[in-house]
C-alpha cells in the first residue's frame, strides 16, 4: 500500500511537471505569427519607425477584440518584427528570417524598393503580404499572386483632383515636384494622366533626390513658370513640410496638395503658422471624431503604451492586418493559396475607414488592392479639417 501511494505520488509530481510544457506548446500552437518588416534604422527610419512602434497596441487591440476563430479553434495575433535598415539587403534578410520563424504572413516594407527587393523569396514561399498603404504597380499585379494593397494611392488621385476642381476653381497650371522613388514615378505618371483627362496643363515637372531638405533651387525653376498649384504627387512629412515652407517664403500661395503628403496633424506642426494654408491631401485626420470606432479604440492604445499621439503611420499596420484576418477567418484556413483566393473574391471587408470590397483589375491587373472610403484632409489657418470624399 505504502509502495503504491509512492507511486502515486511521483506520478503526481512528473504530471505538473509536465503539465506548464504542455500548456506552453497548447499556447504556441493557438497563435498565429504575423510578420512587420520596416525601417527601424537608416534614412527611410523617421518615416516608418512608428510602424514597428505600433506593433504592440497593434496585437493587443486584434486580441482584445478575440484575436480569430478558425474551425472552432481561437487563434491570439503575435507580430513579429524585424529592420529592414531602409535598404533591400536588411529586407532580404528580414524576410528570410521570418520565413525560418515560420511566418506565413507579412505586413511588407512601405519603401518600394526594399519591397520589390524580397517580393521573389516571398513569392516563391508563399508568404501572404500586404501593405497599408501602396503606391505603384510594381509591388501588386499578376505575377505576385501573394501581395496585396490595403489601400492604393492611384484611387487618391482622381479623388484629390475632385477636391481641387471643387474648391480651387482658377487652377488650370500645375508643377508637379516629388521625390526620386519608383513608387513616385508610376504615381506621378497616372497623375499626369489626371491632369491631362481634366483639361489642366503641367508647366512643370521635376523630382528631387531621397533625403533632401534643400528644395529653393527646384522651387525656384518651378515658381518661373507661374503655376496654379503644385502637386508633390507622394511625400512624407519632412520633405513636404519643406516644400511647402519654402514655396512659401518664395511668394508662392496657391494650393499645395498630393494624393498622400504624410500625417495631417504631424505635418501641420511642421509648418510656419503663417504657410499653414491651402494644403491638402488624401489621407485622413486620425484623430478625427468621424474616424471608425475601431480607430478611437487603437488610438487609447497608442497613446497609453507609447506616450505619444496616434498618428497615421502608426494606423498603417492595423489598415495592413485587419483585412487579411478576415480573409483567414472568412477561408477558415491558414493555407495562403487558399486565403489569397478567399481575399480576392471579398465582397464585404470592414477597415478602419468604413465599409470597403476588393479591388484593383482595372488598374493592377488583379484584384488584390482593397477599395476603401478615401477622406481627404486640408489645412487652413493652421487647422486640420477632414470628411471623406470617395472611394
Amino acid at each position: 500500500m505504502r509502495k503504491s501511494s509512492m507511486l502515486v505520488g511521483l506520478f503526481t509530481v512528473l504530471l505538473l511537471a509536465f503539465l506548464p510544457c504542455t500548456h506552453s506548446l497548447a499556447a504556441e500552437a493557438n497563435t498565429l505569427k504575423f510578420g512587420l518588416i520596416s525601417s527601424a534604422t537608416g534614412p527611410m527610419a523617421p518615416a516608418f519607425k512608428s510602424i514597428l512602434d505600433a506593433a504592440r497596441p497593434a496585437e493587443d487591440l486584434f486580441n482584445q477584440r478575440g484575436g480569430i476563430t478558425v474551425k472552432g479553434q481561437k487563434y491570439q495575433i503575435k507580430i513579429l518584427t524585424e529592420d529592414d535598415q531602409s535598404a533591400p539587403p536588411g529586407g532580404i534578410a528580414a524576410i528570410n528570417k521570418l520565413i525560418q520563424d515560420g511566418v506565413k504572413f507579412v505586413y511588407m516594407p512601405q519603401f518600394a524598393v526594399t519591397n520589390m527587393a524580397l517580393a521573389p523569396i516571398a513569392e516563391e514561399n508563399k508568404v501572404l503580404r500586404i501593405k497599408g498603404l501602396g503606391i505603384g504597380t510594381e509591388e501588386v499585379g499578376p505575377k505576385l499572386r501573394y501581395s496585396f494593397y490595403a489601400a492604393a494611392i492611384a484611387y487618391n488621385i482622381p479623388v484629390c483632383y475632385d477636391f481641387l476642381a471643387k474648391n480651387y476653381q482658377k487652377v488650370k497650371r500645375v508643377a508637379i515636384i516629388s521625390p526620386d522613388d519608383p513608387g513616385a514615378k508610376s504615381v506621378r505618371e497616372a497623375t499626369e494622366k489626371e491632369i491631362q483627362k481634366r483639361g489642366l496643363e503641367v508647366v512643370f515637372e521635376e523630382a528631387f533626390k531621397i533625403g533632401s531638405e534643400d528644395f529653393y533651387p527646384i522651387l525656384t525653376r518651378a515658381l518661373a513658370t507661374k503655376p496654379d498649384a503644385i502637386d508633390m504627387v507622394i511625400s512624407i512629412a519632412p520633405w513636404s513640410a519643406g516644400v511647402i515652407n519654402q514655396s512659401r517664403e518664395l511668394g508662392f500661395n496657391g494650393p499645395i496638395f498630393a494624393a498622400i503628403l504624410a500625417d495631417t496633424n504631424i505635418l501641420n506642426a511642421m509648418l510656419n503658422p503663417n504657410y499653414a494654408h491651402d494644403v491638402f491631401h488624401g489621407g485622413a485626420d486620425v484623430w478625427s471624431p468621424k474616424m471608425m470606432p475601431i480607430m478611437k479604440e487603437y488610438r487609447v492604445l497608442v497613446e497609453r503604451q507609447l506616450k505619444t499621439p496616434l498618428n497615421m503611420d502608426h494606423t498603417l499596420l492595423i489598415e495592413g492586418i485587419y483585412p487579411v484576418l478576415q480573409a483567414i477567418e472568412k477561408a477558415q484556413t491558414f493555407d495562403t493559396d487558399k486565403v489569397v483566393t478567399t481575399f480576392e473574391n471579398m465582397k464585404s471587408i470592414d477597415t478602419i475607414y468604413g465599409q470597403a470590397r476588393m479591388g484593383g483589375m482595372e488598374i493592377f491587373g488583379i484584384n488584390h488592392v482593397v477599395r476603401r472610403p478615401i477622406g481627404i484632409s486640408r489645412i487652413m489657418n493652421g487647422k486640420v479639417e477632414f470628411d471623406f470624399y470617395g472611394k
